[in-house]
């Protein structure tokens, strides 16, 4: 007798079973795209649980209410492009210039992106959920302000930008024209009969704040 007891691996591999913190991912994305597309208050839990392909009650399991779906919302769309930031910023070997350009340029990848969206959302509901606008501030935009304090820090001990009494400051300066643009071209653009594309912007924007910085 053949005692052979192998057989076909797909009739042995178990199912594949999605951990809990798969599925709030799933429900969370789903989520994202529907506030940034309908707005928040326009959309139902109901409606996530529909769009995420789940029942209509397991986004209650995963998320207290709305406002922590609304958390982790932002945490889903900007954890990781902070994290590929952060990795760019701890392995660049170019100057201090090309970084600022390679930030910008995630930026603007990002901003592409449906998940770009989320900015403009945060700052539509931030006075109706400010629990979720001290989230974003102490959580989220700290980190991206950080992104710049580095990459300005590096060009000034390196001499390629001129000495600035507070980078802080400056990182603010830098950087919040890049989250109006976003907001600007997902509300009054479409408006705007003289409204500038995406590069026109972008270059203008390099040539100003490079000059700037430079010594």
């Amino acid at each position: 007798m053949n005692t052979d007891r192998s057989v076909n691996s797909s009739s042995t591999a178990f199912p594949r079973v999605r951990r809990p913190e798969d599925r709030a991912a799933e429900i969370a994305r789903a989520a994202l795209e529907l506030f940034v597309t309908h707005g928040f208050a326009a959309t139902k839990l109901e409606d996530v649980a529909r769009q995420a392909g789940v029942s209509k009650g397991l986004p209650y399991l995963y998320f207290k209410n709305k406002e922590g779906l609304f958390k982790a919302v932002i945490a889903e769309a900007i954890e990781g492009p902070l994290a590929q930031a952060n990795d760019v910023i701890d392995h660049f070997t170019g100057s201090s210039e090309d970084l600022l350009r390679a930030l910008v340029a995630g930026m603007r990848a990002f901003e592409a992106t449906p998940a770009g969206g989320v900015v403009k959302l945060i700052l539509a509901e931030a006075g109706n959920f400010p629990d979720v606008a001290s989230y974003f501030c102490t959580h989220i935009d700290v980190r991206g302000r950080e992104l710049f304090i580095r990459t300005l820090r590096r060009g000034v001990e390196s001499g390629e930008f001129r000495p600035l009494p507070d980078l802080e400051a400056t990182a603010i300066i830098v950087s919040q024209p890049l989250a109006m643009f976003s907001v600007w071209k997902r509300s009054l653009a479409p408006f705007d009969p003289d409204k500038v594309d995406d590069d026109r912007f972008y270059t203008a924007y390099l040539d100003f704040v490079l000059k700037g910085l430079r010594p």
